[in-house]
């Protein structure tokens, strides 16, 4: 009782630490209003460039496009927001170095704050699709019980994102500031590789076969099946629910597996080469 007491509190510290500087130390209803905000316009400007491309048409597109970008924000925001962590901690604050001679484990820090970060991107993804459903008169025809694969399939996506996280943070540990365009290089390659907003069947070649590899496709097109009835991307049409279920929860596996060694590796060389307290910018 007493370690998983000592987790708790460390999960609980860096959740509080990372929601205080994800919030900015505003005001609770001013940083409400912002992150309705946010959302919205992301929302409106994805919309907009969907009503003009399809010249007014709101086809079955629409639902599968709002689906995928509400749920991409977790990716860019949660996944990427981990990997940001190193940066942000080490270059700016100058604090890493402190973090990683506290009690709390690097792999407990990160996690408290990319579920900071996670929080505050399903206040956004919720009201994206909510948005879609009341204003742009998007039809959700779920499937049976969908209430009940919809929690299970958000939480099991939902770790599949803080896992590649550390694969991203890994990496920042043993590069300079170039880690930042890394970030935000892969966020849009994620967006492309998970048909988020168009279907992997469109890449040429292997690329298209590259995607059904990533866990977040799965769970993307899971959702959308969850919600809309059927997924978007060929591959996975015929396949049940269940069965993207049980594949998204051996690719998570898979992955943990593999990142978990990558991550602690990572660490022990940025330890070594004395990496953990270098500030490679300005």
């Amino acid at each position: 009782m007493g370690i998983i007491k000592k987790f708790l509190n460390d999960f609980k510290s860096s959740f509080y630490l990372g929601w205080k500087i994800e919030s900015n130390w505003t005001d609770p209803l001013l940083f409400l209003i912002y992150s309705l905000a946010k959302p919205l316009s992301s929302a409106f400007i994805l919309i907009f460039m969907y009503i003009i491309i399809s010249q007014g048409q709101m086809n079955e597109m629409l639902p599968h496009l709002i689906i995928g970008n509400a749920l991409h924000l977790y990716t860019a925001n949660v996944l990427f927001g981990m990997a940001w962590t190193v940066i942000d901690d080490r270059e700016f604050y100058e604090t890493l170095k402190y973090v990683y001679i506290s009690p709390v484990s690097m792999f407990q820090f990160l996690a408290g704050r990319g579920f900071a970060k996670y929080l505050i991107t399903t206040i956004s993804s919720f009201i994206i699709i909510i948005f879609g459903f009341i204003f742009l008169n998007v039809r959700f025809t779920p499937i049976a019980s969908w209430y009940i694969y919809f929690p299970i399939f958000l939480f099991v996506g939902s770790i599949s994102l803080f896992i590649i996280g550390y694969f991203f943070a890994g990496i920042n540990f043993l590069i300079s500031r170039q880690g930042s365009f890394l970030t935000q290089s892969a966020s849009g390659v994620f967006l492309l590789l998970t048909g988020a907003i168009f279907p992997i069947d469109t890449f040429p070649g292997f690329l298209g076969k590259v995607g059904i590899y990533i866990p977040q496709t799965i769970w993307i097109d899971g959702m959308r099946k969850i919600l809309l009835g059927e997924g978007w991307n060929s591959f996975f049409i015929n396949i049940s629910i269940n069965r993207m279920l049980s594949m998204l929860i051996i690719e998570n596996i898979i992955y943990f597996v593999i990142i978990f060694l990558f991550f602690n590796f990572s660490l022990k060389i940025a330890r070594q080469r004395g990496l953990i307290d270098q500030r490679t910018m300005g």
